[in-house]
Order: C-alpha cells, then sequence, then structure tokens
C-alpha cells in the first residue's frame, strides 16, 4: 500500500485502478505511476508511515487565502464541467475519460478547501454547456475542455509566487504537472 503526499489518500490493490482514463497510463499492481485519486505521478507517493504534505492554514496570509478559495473555485468549476460534458459526448472513450477527469478535479477543489481551511467547497451555478458542442461534436468540446486546463495550469504557475507558504507552492507545482498531463491527454483524443 502506498499513501499521497499530495491528496493524503490511502492505494491499496482495491482502488489502484480508479480513475484510470484520467490519467495518461494505467496503474498495474506491479507499478503504480499516477494517484488514481489525484492523479500526482509516483514521484509523491510514499509508504504509509510517511507523512504527507501538511499546510497549517492559519500560518497562510490573506493573499495566499484567496488564491487558495480561487484555486478550489475553479477545481469545482472544472469538475462540474466534466461531469456535465460527459452526458453530452457520444464517443464512450472520451465520457469516460471526462467523468474520471470530474473525479480527479474534485479531489483537487478538497486539497484546496483543506489548505486554505475552508469548511466547504462552494455551490456553483449550474451551467447549460450544449451550447459548446456544434458540429464539430465531441472535439468542440474536447477543446473547450484543454482550454481549461490550460488556464489552470497558467493559474498555478502566476500565483504560486504570491504563495507564502513553501508547501502550498510545492501541490501547486505538482497540480499544475497534472494539469497538463490533462491537456495532453485532450489534444491526443483531439
Amino acid at each position: 500500500m502506498l499513501k499521497c503526499r499530495i491528496c493524503g489518500m490511502i492505494i491499496s490493490e482495491k482502488n489502484y485502478n480508479i480513475n484510470s482514463s484520467g490519467v495518461p497510463e494505467k496503474n498495474t499492481l506491479e507499478e503504480i505511476k499516477y494517484c488514481p485519486f489525484c492523479g500526482v505521478t509516483n514521484e509523491y507517493l510514499v509508504s504509509l508511515d510517511e507523512k504527507t504534505i501538511e499546510i497549517n492554514s492559519s500560518e497562510l496570509n490573506k493573499d495566499a487565502k484567496k488564491i487558495l478559495d480561487h484555486a478550489m473555485k475553479l477545481e469545482v468549476f472544472n469538475s462540474e464541467f466534466y461531469a456535465e460534458v460527459a452526458l453530452l459526448v457520444e464517443d464512450e472513450e472520451i465520457k469516460k475519460m471526462f467523468l474520471h477527469l470530474a473525479k480527479i478535479e474534485l479531489v483537487h477543489a478538497n486539497i484546496h478547501k483543506k489548505m486554505g481551511g475552508f469548511s466547504e467547497l462552494p455551490i456553483l451555478t449550474k451551467l447549460d454547456y450544449s451550447k459548446y458542442k456544434g458540429e464539430g461534436g465531441d472535439r468542440d468540446l474536447l477543446e473547450l475542455a484543454r482550454k481549461r486546463e490550460l488556464h489552470a495550469v497558467e493559474y498555478y504557475n502566476k500565483y504560486r509566487k504570491d504563495i507564502n507558504d513553501e508547501n502550498v507552492v510545492k501541490i501547486f507545482n505538482a497540480l499544475s504537472e497534472v494539469e497538463k498531463d490533462h491537456v495532453d491527454m485532450e489534444e491526443e483524443a483531439l
């Protein structure tokens, strides 16, 4: 068994391959390449007796809390986007990828919630994404997903320098890499 230093989840033979369509390569029992919950690479997976990356939210300044609040909302927004567009796509593999990405993005939102010491995830207004599916069909939604992931990468890269806690910066770096993986996966599906 392993533990993810980023999301804190325990990875076992029962869950090592959940969200398998939301990571670049499927895990095997012999080789776990990605956290099946948050999608980080195995460099962040450790034995159960090692610690996760901890953040004391009371030590974060006002700007850091605001950045984490916006990051949490961004990830909730992306999670809800993936869940909704999964209902609109026709290709079963893309549908599965979107459903798994929805779960991974929700884990990211919960990571930000914990880091910021927030009591709950925000409830956002539901949007109708069917208007984005034009003549390009699934490709239109893949392109929209790719743009959202690029925005997430840009967000993490832009604001990590404004964070007053090196552990939050480490987590931003790890999550930015996951979002880059998502961009690559969507580009491959295009």
